[in-house]
């Protein structure tokens, strides 16, 4: 659960209360649309999307953070949606999703509260189910309060401790400042502690969550009717209620201004605010191509990174029904003073206003908002979350209601939007300075108390009856993937996986390859480098004709030994064209060499001292020995040693296509792709034989306690990582992943979560990971808290793993585990990206393209006797270096 700090705006009238289906269809992807509003005044809508077996349901409530009458209100509702009603406990809520493999979520906005499943279609009825349990009878027990506002304010303590986001809240209240969009969302410890309470928590769900003031999107492998059908079966008795009225938006004159605070980042961080138009003003659909315009590649804002004076740029905008708030951002090198980056960016926008913005960049931002509500459709949960945010909180009747809006924008428009409201003289701005000591403590607060074994794990209270299906009849999923895997003339491998769901197509690639293994001796940085030319332009285009080219045809491209391209279908064999292009015909200009190298010595030179960067490396030096690679790591005499002949070296031995494997998802057969990258990449050679980019297998590590601090940070984060002689290969590893799920799978139901979070309230998220290798393999454990809980919480952690290896997991709670990583089989591929990464993956382990099902029939077969033996055989309870950045324990 989580606090979006975006705020939205609620849907206005409500629709007429009847019963009735109107099936449509959406503009952009062509699925199938079913709506009905029941008589109860609860609004349905069922988009029918078969990209896999998968549904995502989304209950949007129109109530958030404008509504409450305290602090914070609203975003402790929604934790406590999660604490069980008077019909289904909170462990049963868990597990009842838990068991099918699914994901849940939720989040408090500025005017809508969302919850949502994604889980196997077939499971359906089990999330309407467990969504019906909460839509009345909620519990919000003191008692229960009492545990989850220790993991909320864990989550308050961990936005805190982030300066940008502390600035942002501030010119946020600044710019809407004496409007409902000002109120605290996320809320404060202080009010979590001492104001809000259960009797506060009942007031406010009986006041705002209705069916009449909900809309309940779903979208995935479900059919309309049917499922509209089940929704009125479960939620048409609960009746309607009256509402409250709505606070009224007065916006009031804006008064410049200029906040600062001190970070923790490698970069100075500057910020400009400006007010911009609203979800409910005509001149909305304008102002977001404004946004997109100032945002492009193309344009001057990106020119301040482009040539070499800033890090990175953007233009975003957080859009409220009566207003936005529009943010000019730029990360700079510590050495450049905030008010210089600060002109900078003003003078960006008054060059924009004194002689009016390019015409072509408009007509491709508006071609690139049509086009991404079609990409939109290649991700079930990325749809269901489109769809809610168009109904619930602009307005709209479907997403595809924007492209008339789009299309009649023009550049005057956009322009005329520009002159009103980026008023330079009231612009609220924002400046985060880096204070970063470079220190670092071994040995602070290692040692641990004695292991607390009473602590029992969560108790698996029977399913309700509508759940007992998953366990009865678990079982491997059947195959929906496809793939047919091609090799190029050049050994390159294509794979393609043809997709019809939308008009779009995702390639992802990557070169196998390690630049700490292959970067030479003293010029560790010239992989970035190498990289980060990528994109300067190539033997046909420069930077900007580049990207005029992708314009045109609305793509998108990234460039390395990772590379991607998204596209859509209609132009796939142009795209792949381009993609060759930037990553197979780099220019390497010594201009451009020299803006990305001078930029590099800076960020390496800026990122010294920094946390992040020195918690990676104290933990690289912690876990392996003196000279292996992986403790390498650029400096400015490094990256400063790099010429442009280093770079085309690397490149040259790096960049080979007998390395390299391509993944292809979307519509286009694979005939036709193998064609094109054919075309396009089948002259592309390498020289000499394959490089060996696998680390040499070392020693495992002894235990180390480190402490890095983090200037502002109110929250440590903790790692516990450790090295594992475990490999991918091995057939104890689908052990070890039945182990990783019973730790930290399906939330409450696992073991650390029910210990840490839901009894201690130590942490607010804990997860777990193996991470299995060809020679070295890595287990970890993270979680963010409070200093006074690092060593309470580890010494659970140690408890609990101790546990399992001195008597074998509970069948109940392995059969649980085994059903949530069954149904996880689906839900990986529930997204064009997700099949890509998930193949990709595989072919660079080399392994089957069906690895998913393998791994599934393995783990189906585990045994609490074969779990035990795994966890004691690769997993080490005290082996583990404890790495905390941020205050260190107490």
């Amino acid at each position: 659960m989580k606090n979006r700090i975006v705020r939205s705006v609620v849907a206005g009238l409500m629709l007429a209360a009847v019963f009735a289906f109107a099936p449509v269809h959406a503009l952009a992807a062509n699925l199938p649309v079913t709506r009905a509003t029941l008589s109860n005044g609860l609004e349905v809508v069922v988009v029918h999307d078969p990209l896999a077996p998968v549904v995502t349901v989304m209950m949007n409530y129109r109530v958030g953070s404008d509504d409450q009458p305290l602090p914070g209100l609203a975003h402790a509702t929604e934790h406590m949606m999660f604490r069980g009603s008077k019909t289904l406990s909170s462990n049963q809520l868990m597990e009842s999703v838990g068991v099918t493999g699914g994901d849940f979520d939720a989040d408090t906005q500025d005017q809508v509260t969302q919850y949502f499943f994604t889980l196997p279609a077939q499971y359906l009825d089990i999330a309407l189910r467990a969504e019906r349990s909460r839509a009345t009878g909620l519990l919000m027990a003191q008692n229960l309060w009492a545990q989850e506002r220790g993991a909320i304010t864990q989550e308050v303590t961990q936005d805190n401790s982030n300066a940008i986001l502390r600035l942002f809240i501030k010119m946020q209240r600044r710019l809407v400042d004496g409007t409902p969009y000002a109120k605290d969302g996320l809320g404060t410890v202080y009010g979590f502690a001492h104001l809000i309470n259960s009797p506060q928590l009942l007031s406010f769900y009986h006041t705002w969550y209705h069916p009449n003031n909900a809309i309940y999107v779903i979208v995935g492998d479900v059919d309309g009717p049917s499922t509209i059908a089940k929704v009125k079966a479960l939620f048409g008795d609960i009746p309607a209620a009256k509402l409250p009225g709505r606070e009224v938006v007065h916006l009031k004159p804006i008064t410049g201004t200029v906040f600062n605070d001190t970070s923790d980042q490698p970069y100075t961080a500057v910020l400009l605010g400006y007010r911009m138009p609203g979800y409910g003003s005509p001149d909305y659909a304008a102002g977001r191509i404004l946004g997109d315009v100032l945002n492009s590649q193309r344009g001057d804002l990106f020119a301040l990174a482009a040539s070499g004076k800033a890090y990175g740029t953007q233009f975003f905008v957080q859009s409220y029904p009566k207003t936005s708030i529009a943010v000019a951002f730029a990360a700079v090198p510590v050495s450049t003073k905030p008010e210089v980056a600060d002109g900078w960016i003003r003078a960006i926008i008054a060059g924009y206003k004194k002689n009016g913005v390019p015409a072509d960049l408009v007509a491709a931002s508006k071609l690139r908002e049509v086009s991404q509500l079609e990409f939109a459709g290649n991700s079930i949960e990325g749809l269901a979350n489109q769809w809610s945010q168009a109904l619930a909180v602009q307005h709209l009747q479907s997403p595809d209601d924007m492209i008339s809006a789009f299309s009649k924008v023009t550049t005057a428009d956009v322009n005329r939007v520009l002159q009103q409201y980026l008023d330079t003289s009231a612009v609220v701005a924002a400046y985060a300075v880096p204070k970063n000591n470079g220190k670092l403590s071994t040995g602070s607060g290692s040692a641990l108390g004695v292991e607390n074994n009473a602590i029992p794990p969560s108790k698996h209270e029977p399913l309700p009856s509508w759940a007992q299906t998953v366990l009865a009849h678990l079982r491997v999923p059947p195959q929906t993937l496809s793939p047919v895997s091609m090799l190029l003339s050049n050994g390159v491998r294509l794979i393609v996986q043809r997709e019809t769901i939308t008009k779009t197509v995702v390639v992802s690639g990557q070169i196998l390859s390690d630049a700490a293994v292959q970067e030479p001796v003293g010029k560790d940085g010239v992989d970035d480098i190498a990289a980060s030319l990528l994109p300067y332009g190539t033997t046909t285009y420069d930077r900007v004709g580049f990207q005029a080219e992708l314009d045109k045809i609305a793509a998108t491209t990234s460039a390395g030994t990772s590379f991607s391209l998204q596209v859509p279908a209609v132009s796939f064999d142009r795209g792949v064209a381009l993609l060759a292009d930037e990553e197979l015909q780099p220019a390497f200009k010594p201009d451009a060499f020299k803006i990305v190298s001078q930029q590099e010595v800076k960020s390496v030179g800026d990122a010294a001292n920094s946390p992040d960067h020195l918690t990676q490396v104290a933990l690289d030096a912690a876990l392996y020995p003196v000279g292996d690679p992986l403790r390498r790591f650029a400096t400015p005499a490094t990256a400063g040693a790099v010429t442009i002949d280093d770079v085309k070296s690397y490149y040259a031995s790096v960049y080979r296509p007998d390395m390299t494997a391509i993944v292809v998802v979307g519509n286009v057969t694979p005939q036709a792709a193998l064609a094109s990258f054919e075309r396009y990449f089948g002259s592309w050679s390498a020289t000499g034989p394959k490089p060996d980019v696998f680390p040499a297998p070392v020693a495992l590590n002894a235990p180390a306690t480190i402490v890095v601090p983090a200037t502002g940070r109110v929250q440590s984060s903790t790692q516990l990582v450790e090295l594992s002689n475990v490999r991918r290969t091995d057939a104890s590893y689908a052990d070890l992943r039945v182990a990783n799920t019973v730790l930290t799978g399906g939330f409450y139901s696992s073991l650390l979560y029910h210990d840490l979070r839901e009894v201690h309230g130590y942490v607010y998220d804990v997860n777990s990971q193996i991470t299995a290798g060809k020679n070295r393999s890595t287990f970890s454990i993270g979680y963010g808290s409070d200093p006074q809980n690092i060593v309470p919480a580890q010494e659970q952690i140690v408890a609990i793993l101790s546990m399992l290896q001195s008597k074998p997991i509970d069948p109940d709670r392995l059969l649980r585990s085994k059903a949530l990583l069954m149904g996880d089989v689906p839900i990986q591929i529930a997204s064009y990206d997700g099949v890509a990464g998930l193949l990709l993956s595989y072919s660079m382990r080399d392994l089957p393209l069906d690895q998913n099902l393998i791994d599934a029939r393995r783990e189906l077969t585990a045994t609490p006797t074969s779990v035990r033996a795994a966890i004691s055989k690769w997993i080490r309870p005290k082996g583990f270096v404890r790495i905390v950045t941020g205050p260190g324990p107490k």
